[in-house]
């Protein structure tokens, strides 16, 4: 059994999500041309998390831990979301789709105002657009009562929606990756001294590195985390896809449980 505190162990689980990776860079062209609607209009989020899953193996060979949990982060919400708008009633897939539109018209004319004054601002030099409707329907639906912008497209919690994902397919890889990574990760986005240093294990009381070799085995502990649960969001990915009647993918996800498996009994970590 490989120990996920070495660098055996980080190597095999490396691998694993390099299959894992190998497998979505095989069904993408049929994601692509996908006969299911759904699936052709969200493929722009497979693309996304491919880029993700790929810059998580990349800044693992280099030790990046702390921006890997960022790029992690990343991609635990989109395939928590691909997964969730899969599944979800058409309403809210709309509101989905809607919301990117909102955006999009949003960002003509941005600005950031402190106390009555203008500290910094994007718009047109000629003065205003007139907008599409489709777009300006977008942007009144996603307007408050107030008058403020709604800053979320579900009110259904993050949590929610991978509850909702799980129902379908069964035990999968988001709870785990949402509870190991999202937090975390969030604290390194937003600047805090404990994000700065997390990923070295400064604040594991009871089990904080004290030299080079208990900080190295944290390491590679960390990393083959990491890979295990990026490769476990993959396997939610196909599972979700098979789940839905994308027949192409039944293959891939009966492969990846497999491979998930396996790997789990030979790191110590099922």
């Amino acid at each position: 059994m490989a120990d996920v505190r070495t660098a055996t162990g980080t190597q095999l689980l490396a691998r694993f999500l390099d299959e894992q990776i190998t497998a979505l860079v095989s069904v993408e062209p049929v994601l692509r041309q996908s006969d299911l609607p759904r699936v052709a209009r969200l493929h722009p989020l497979v693309m996304s998390m491919l880029e993700d899953a790929i810059s998580i193996r990349l800044l693992g060979n280099d030790s990046r831990t702390n921006q890997t949990y960022v790029i992690a982060r990343a991609l635990v919400e989109r395939c928590t979301n691909y997964c969730y708008l899969l599944l979800c009633d058409e309403r809210e897939f709309t509101d989905y789709v809607d919301y990117s539109l909102n955006k999009a018209g949003r960002r003509i004319d941005r600005s950031i105002v402190v106390d009555g004054e203008v500290k910094a601002r994007v718009g047109l030099k000629d003065g205003t657009v007139e907008l599409p409707p489709q777009i300006q329907q977008a942007i009144a639906k996603f307007t408050s009562e107030r008058g403020r912008e709604k800053t979320r497209w579900t009110n259904v919690s993050l949590p929610e929606r991978a509850a909702a994902v799980e129902v379908r397919v069964g035990a999968s890889g988001l709870f785990m990756a949402l509870l190991a990574i999202y937090a975390d990760a969030s604290e390194a986005l937003h600047g805090t001294l404990y994000g700065a240093l997390f990923h070295l294990g400064v604040y594991d009381y009871g089990a904080v590195p004290h030299d080079q070799d208990s900080l190295d085995q944290h390491r590679h502990t960390t990393l083959s985390c990491l890979y295990l649960m990026t490769g476990g969001l993959l396997d939610t990915l196909f599972r979700a896809l098979a789940a839905v009647g994308e027949t192409h993918c039944a293959g891939y996800a009966e492969e990846s449980k497999k491979r998930f498996r396996t790997v789990s009994f030979q790191t110590g970590l099922a």
